[in-house]
């Protein structure tokens, strides 16, 4: 049985470049093609023929690129979206990749470009396909939930670094999914099926933490009756996860050098050396390089541990990924509480989207799980979600709208702050930052009317 072609829209206001790339990428055997004109004609295409890439034009009469670029990723998020660009728009395709493009061609497109970028979107869809991880379909990656070019950068390199023995330090703001990388590259590697020992150096006292990582022998101290065997012993042959790295204390940097270097340590008021085997994967959210300047971590340990880098990009910067993140969450937290919510509303997806999401990751799980236990019907609504979430949606909404003209993003947020507080005009005017005359006129203008 032959595999399924990959659908390809090209849109274009211009026949002579619909003409082009259906002869240029006709020939090939792996795609299926249609154009549109312009992007309602695209929007039209797209109810019959599910595209899973869409190239679209920048500049066109109408919906131009960025306006479709946005209706697809309310309506079709999965969908990856390609845009071609004149060589001197490079701030619109900037605009464009902030507004969640996966990338951008400069127009005229030449083939070689074209097909690599192409190629690139195949192999981030293979990827995520051949991890196969049940709950989020082709875009799971070993529990990492993402279509965004940024996380598949990030898949790639997981994939690579997996199998080997290189010391991994992971960044990323808090709650982005640190620990998620670390347990994929565990799993990515040849002691896959051996423990993987998680440790929060922040939550360890500095006079905790090296009983903690390397143990301690009878009588080391006041209470130690016995002897214990630390977090790295028990990590031997498998990995050991060091969470939040740039908090250990000094004196703990010395033996975690040690141990990288020579693998060995000594436990708490031992004389006997240990020898491990465990290879060391690590995480901060802290700047390192800050941190060695003020003296208070040392530059030999980073470069021991800065091997292989791997950066989370925070949730802003993927925030395409929203919607697969949304409905991943919202299977995990349905199983968890026994519910049967069937999808997110499109006011809802909207309203989440709008959001800054300073928390990441983690803050996006939180207020999902939470208008799952408070919602009853089979659909999540805006409502359902906490008041600060419709606050924090239009006061981002605010910050952009200049840049950004999206009227029903902003007639929804107002609709739902209004709703959250109960239509006391002054509240609502106070959670949006805007005046009350303002929001009179706004909502006169848009005609919000209060539910009955």
């Amino acid at each position: 049985m032959s595999e399924e072609k990959i659908r390809i829209l090209y849109v274009d206001d211009e026949a002579a470049f619909r003409h082009i790339f259906c002869r240029e990428l006709g020939e090939d055997e792996r795609f299926t093609i249609e154009t549109a004109e312009d992007g309602n004609d695209a929007l039209r295409v797209l109810e019959n023929f599910r595209a899973a890439i869409v190239l679209s034009d920048l500049s066109m009469p109408g919906m131009d690129g960025i306006a479709l670029l946005r209706e697809i990723r309310k309506l079709y998020p999965e969908i990856f979206v390609l845009i071609l660009t004149g060589v001197n728009s490079t701030s619109e395709a900037v605009r464009a990749m902030k507004a969640g493009a996966y990338d951008y061609i400069l127009k005229p497109f030449d083939l070689p470009m074209l097909q690599m970028q192409l190629d690139k979107i195949l192999q981030h869809r293979e990827l995520l396909r051949r991890s196969n991880q049940p709950g989020n379909g082709e875009f799971n990656f070993e529990n990492l939930v993402g279509k965004d070019a940024a996380m598949f950068e990030l898949f790639e390199c997981i994939r690579r670094i997996g199998p080997t023995n290189a010391t991994v330090l992971i960044r990323g703001e808090s709650g982005t999914g640190k620990e998620l990388v670390a347990q994929a590259v565990h799993a990515r590697s040849a002691q896959a099926g051996k423990v993987l020992i998680p440790v929060n150096c922040a939550a360890l006292t500095e006079n905790l933490i090296n009983d903690a990582l390397f143990g301690h022998e009878k009588g080391a101290f006041t209470g130690a009756g016995g002897r214990k065997i630390g977090f790295f012993e028990r990590a031997d042959n498998g990995a050991i996860f060091l969470d939040e790295i740039g908090d250990i204390p000094m004196q703990t940097q010395v033996a975690l050098l040690r141990v990288l270097e020579l693998g060995t340590f000594q436990r708490v008021g031992g004389t006997e050396t240990i020898q491990v085997n465990a290879r060391v994967i690590c995480a901060t959210n802290k700047d390192l390089e800050a941190a060695i300047r003020e003296k208070t971590f040392r530059e030999d340990l980073y470069y021991r541990l800065n091997v292989v880098t791997l950066t989370v990009p925070p949730l802003r910067e993927r925030d395409s990924d929203i919607p697969l993140l949304a409905d991943y969450f919202l299977h995990k937290y349905n199983s968890e509480n026994g519910k049967q919510i069937e999808s997110i509303s499109k006011d809802a997806l909207t309203m989440l989207r709008s959001c800054r999401w300073p928390g990441n990751v983690r803050e996006l799980a939180n207020a999902i799980e939470r208008a799952v236990v408070f919602c009853n019907g089979r659909k999540l609504l805006p409502e359902h979600f906490m008041p600060e979430i419709s606050a924090a949606a239009a006061a981002n909404f605010s910050l952009t709208l200049t840049s950004s003209s999206l009227p029903e993003i902003e007639r929804h947020v107002i609709s739902r702050v209004l709703e959250a507080k109960q239509w006391n005009l002054t509240q609502a005017a106070e959670a949006l930052n805007i005046a009350r005359g303002t929001l009179y006129s706004k909502i006169k203008s848009y005609g919000i009317e209060k539910s009955s």
